[in-house]
């Protein structure tokens, strides 16, 4: 979906291209191979720096939506699998080699199903269609030397090629991508308000030109949605509830709202734990994390709102260690000593082992003394 991040792989791919000067036959037979190599590679990087989630519902889900889509793809390439990236920005793209990468960024921004079967469906076609291999050989073995130069050194004729491919790729992906979703029985009209959605968090975010590549994109698919007369009749309830999405993908929204701590970006943060308790309103973890944001926010600002936070944590599950931790270290830095005693002894009663236990100790003794 992302265009940036399509141009920025080809870029790469055609760096470690060999140089020889091997034929056209050669070159081409061992496209896909090497292209999906260089795939495996990155996806095992990204694997090894822990950025993958691996929660077994949410896999299970999403792979049930891609059976169900590529079960309409007569293609005989092997069925895509789904990985979830933590981050917060939206994203989506396949590989050649048939992995769809989704960000839990875009996993929040997407309402219901029938959206996100819709982003599934246009990846899908890109993997179906091999576009990665057809920009990789347009761009060998002929013109090695002259427009793989072009295109790192950028605004040239190359890179106004490449876009042009790449614009011609992603028109495919929706035309196919919405023929897919239609034929799977999912509800056509969601794709509007999902456009609409990721030209509204373009924009915010600053990046107006993929804003305006959005417009145009919701007049695309308006035309073809009006000329194939709409959703099927009862596919709306089905495939639009956006309570039933969010609890399906609520790990996605617990991971964004971590990242966004991790991140100092306390707007995000904010908006993903809230959507996080919309559907699991008894979770200590995310009431934790709730005050554990209001609290850094707000490093000399106001107490009680972290508090009742924490508060409420401890309600859903007295035993949950770091809650404790935190009510005592609010309490200490704020010299209330006496208050801060019960939580430090109730952390160090549940997690002895933790690796915060030390420097707890040493609170604790301060707040006897």
């Amino acid at each position: 979906m992302r265009r940036r991040h399509f141009i920025a792989w080809l870029l790469l791919v055609l760096a470690v291209a060999t140089s020889g000067h091997a034929s056209d036959t050669s070159i081409q037979s061992a496209t896909a191979a090497r292209l999906w190599q260089l795939a495996a590679q990155e996806q095992a990087m990204l694997d090894q720096r822990g950025v993958i989630l691996k929660e077994a519902a949410l896999c299970r889900y999403l792979d049930d939506i891609v059976e169900r889509l590529w079960a309409q793809v007569p293609d005989q390439l092997s069925t895509p699998r789904v990985k979830i990236i933590v981050e917060t920005r939206i994203d989506a793209h396949a590989y050649p080699n048939g992995v769809i990468f989704l960000s839990t960024g875009i996993l929040e921004v997407v309402e219901n199903e029938s959206q996100l079967a819709m982003i599934l469906a246009h990846e899908m076609v890109h993997y179906a269609s091999q576009h990665t291999a057809a920009l990789y050989n347009h761009y060998q073995p002929a013109n090695l030397h002259g427009d793989r130069r072009e295109a790192a050194e950028g605004g040239s004729a190359g890179v106004v090629d490449m876009r042009r491919m790449i614009d011609a790729a992603e028109r495919q992906a929706d035309q196919e991508g919405l023929a897919i979703l239609q034929a799977a029985g999912y509800c056509d009209k969601e794709v509007l308000p999902l456009i609409a959605s990721l030209e509204n968090y373009l924009r915010k975010q600053g990046y107006s030109e993929s804003a305006s590549q959005c417009n145009k994109r919701i007049e695309r698919f308006n035309a073809m949605i009006n000329r194939e007369g709409g959703c099927r009749p009862g596919c709306v309830a089905m495939n639009t509830d956006a309570v039933g999405y969010r609890g399906r993908v609520a790990p996605a929204l617990m991971a964004n709202a971590q990242q966004a701590v991790r991140g100092g970006d306390w707007d995000q943060a904010h908006r993903s734990i809230a959507k996080f308790l919309e559907v699991e309103p008894h979770n200590a973890r995310a009431y934790y994390l709730k005050g554990e944001i209001l609290r850094r926010q707000n490093k000399s600002g106001p107490e009680a709102a972290c508090i009742d936070a924490y508060e409420k944590a401890l309600e859903v599950d007295p035993t949950f260690p770091p809650t404790h931790r935190a009510l005592g270290e609010v309490h200490f830095k704020a010299g209330r000593y006496q208050m801060a005693k019960p939580y430090f002894e109730a952390f160090l009663s549940l997690a002895p082992e933790d690796t915060a236990s030390a420097f707890i100790t040493g609170y604790l003794k301060q707040c006897l003394n």
